[in-house]
C-alpha cells in the first residue's frame, strides 16, 4: 500500500547512480557479500532486508525456515543475498522498506503527502521521526526528475 510511481522513480534514480560501477560491483559482490552491502536494482542493504523479514513487513519465501536470522553471520549474508539479487524480491523489499519508514514516522508526519522526503529517507536511512523535515537534493530530484518518468512509464504499461 504505497504509491507505486515513487517507488519507481526510486528504483530509476537507484539504477542511474549504480549504472557507472555495474560491472566492477558485480565482480566484487561474490567477495563482498559477507557486509552490509547495497543489492539489486533498488540497492536494498542485506541488514536492511533481514529486519524487514523479521519485522513481518515481507518475506521473500515463508517456506524458507532459515530466514529471518537472529544474527546475521556472512553465511546468513550469502543466503539473504540470493533473494536479494531477485529483481522481484529487490523490488518488494524496496516497497517494504517505504511501508516501513511511512509507519516508523506516522506519529509526526504523513509522509505519504511528502514524497520528497520519503525519497530522502529512502536514500540516507530512516532517520529519526521529527514533525518539519526538510528534503535532501537527491530527493528533490527523484521528486522533480525521475517521478514524471516513473509516472509515463507506468501509464504507458
Amino acid at each position: 500500500d504505497i504509491d507505486p510511481i515513487l517507488l519507481g522513480a526510486i528504483i530509476i534514480d537507484e539504477i542511474a547512480r549504480l549504472a557507472p560501477f555495474e560491472e566492477v560491483i558485480n565482480a566484487l559482490e561474490a567477495r563482498i557479500v559477507g557486509l552490509n552491502v547495497s543489492v539489486g536494482i533498488a540497492q536494498v542493504k542485506i541488514d536492511t532486508a533481514n529486519g524487514l523479514i523479521k519485522n513481518g513487513i515481507y518475506h521473500p519465501n515463508p517456506d524458507d525456515k532459515k530466514l529471518p536470522f537472529r544474527r546475521l553471520t556472512n553465511i546468513g549474508r550469502m543466503h539473504l543475498y540470493k533473494y536479494l539479487i531477485q529483481p522481484k524480491h529487490n523490488i518488494f523489499f524496496a516497497a517494504a522498506l517505504i511501508r516501513y519508514i511511512i509507519d516508523f514516522w506516522a506519529s509526526q508526519i504523513d509522509l505519504t503527502k511528502r514524497p520528497e522526503i520519503l525519497a530522502t529517507l529512502y536514500s540516507i536511512g530512516r532517520g529519526e521521526p521529527k514533525k518539519n523535515p526538510k528534503p535532501s537534493e537527491r530527493g528533490r530530484q527523484i521528486l522533480k526528475e525521475f517521478y514524471p518518468l516513473a509516472k509515463k512509464w507506468l501509464d504507458e504499461l
